[in-house]
């Protein structure tokens, strides 16, 4: 193979989809998780263990910035195409989670009021 650069790679451009695909399902299981543990966190709905809490918390959140690296990775050193604008989505939303639950625990402590 005579290229230098990675980007002419077709496998390099692969395995960047794969992460923008990786972060996608990162995303998805992060908010998934995080949305019935941030129900619990503010006290809408009852879970008398408070699982849901630690599973958006100690896994959720950690998804989350998995995802957010992958993302990070699937749009770096391209051309702005729809392969990095998917991965500038994915990034942003996989960031949104931990924002989520710092909102969530400024609300709890009565910081901020909605």
């Amino acid at each position: 193979m005579t290229s230098h650069r990675e980007e002419e790679n077709g496998g390099y451009r692969l395995v960047q989809i794969l992460a923008v695909l990786i972060a996608a399902g990162a995303f998805a299981a992060a908010f998934a998780m995080s949305r019935k543990g941030g129900l619990v966190y503010l006290d809408y709905v009852k879970d008398p263990f408070v699982r849901d809490v630690m599973v958006g918390t100690w896994v959720g959140i950690p998804t989350a910035l998995a995802g957010a690296v992958c993302a990070y990775i699937g749009g770096q050193d391209r051309a702005w195409d729809w392969i990095r604008i998917a991965a500038t989505v994915a990034l942003t939303a996989n960031l949104l989670v931990p924002a989520a639950w710092l909102i969530m625990a400024l609300m709890k402590a009565g910081i901020i009021g909605f």
